[in-house]
């Protein structure tokens, strides 16, 4: 089997690890796999995967938890995007972005005619884009947009691969 990365996630171990020294945790190699699933009460095999493997929680209620406890946006963890430090923390509607992301994966999936295989920056900055205006729109979300953002999601994930 092999041990695929995902491209929208690419660095969130070594963000990880930035935050946790910046909160003096044991140093990586010293126990800190430990120590990190004692203090947020995950098991082991999340905690490694999140440590070494560039994943982040799938779950957006566990990611937000853990991203406020070490004061961070949950964005610059997962993706890279936003602020490393959040000192004023800005409500973040879990629920809201979840309904976002469905909503979007529903409609690639219902534009494609294979399996869906997307991944990385477009899909990553999809989900963001509707999530905000989702957000600047009393948490409706408007389904032309979701197609809007679906269909620009394939368009530049297209010339990705063209690209390579």
């Amino acid at each position: 089997m092999s041990k695929k990365k995902s491209l929208g996630t690419a660095g969130s171990s070594a963000r990880l690890h930035r935050l946790l020294d910046a909160k003096g945790f044991a140093p990586d190699g010293k126990g800190r796999v430990a120590a990190f699933s004692r203090e947020f009460r995950v098991n082991t095999a999340n905690a490694t995967r999140w440590l070494n493997d560039d994943k982040v929680p799938r779950d957006m209620t566990e990611l937000k938890r853990i991203s406020d406890a070490l004061g961070t946006d949950p964005f610059w963890w997962a993706i890279g995007k936003g602020e490393e430090e959040s000192s004023v923390q800005e409500v973040f509607d879990i629920s809201l972005f979840s309904r976002c992301a469905n909503a979007l994966l529903k409609r690639l999936a219902d534009l494609m005619d294979r399996p869906l295989d997307l991944e990385g920056e477009a899909l990553n900055c999809g989900y963001i884009e509707l999530y905000e205006y989702a957000c600047s729109n009393s948490g409706n979300i408007d389904p032309d947009r979701v197609s809007l953002t679906a269909v620009n999601v394939l368009a530049v994930h297209r010339k990705q691969l063209s690209a390579q």
